[in-house]
């Protein structure tokens, strides 16, 4: 099962490199492929930064164990 990063960096190859699957077929004509690098340098600034904005919100939100009920 794909998980939601999975599926972002699909997108990202998508948009950016015009790959609809990073699922492997086995086939060499459908797996394989030549990529400009100012493409691959676009999907991997992409990717990045998706991970710089995951990562802020992830340390931004208080953590579940913190909250505590007071009675």
């Amino acid at each position: 099962m794909k998980d939601e990063r999975f599926a972002l960096l699909e997108m990202i190859a998508s948009e950016t490199l015009g790959v609809e699957t990073l699922e492997p077929t086995g086939k060499l004509t459908a797996d394989f492929r030549v990529i400009g690098i100012e493409d691959l340098t676009r999907a991997l600034e992409s990717a990045y930064d998706l991970g710089l904005v995951t990562g802020y919100r992830l340390s931004s939100q208080p953590a579940s164990s913190d909250v505590h009920a007071t009675s």
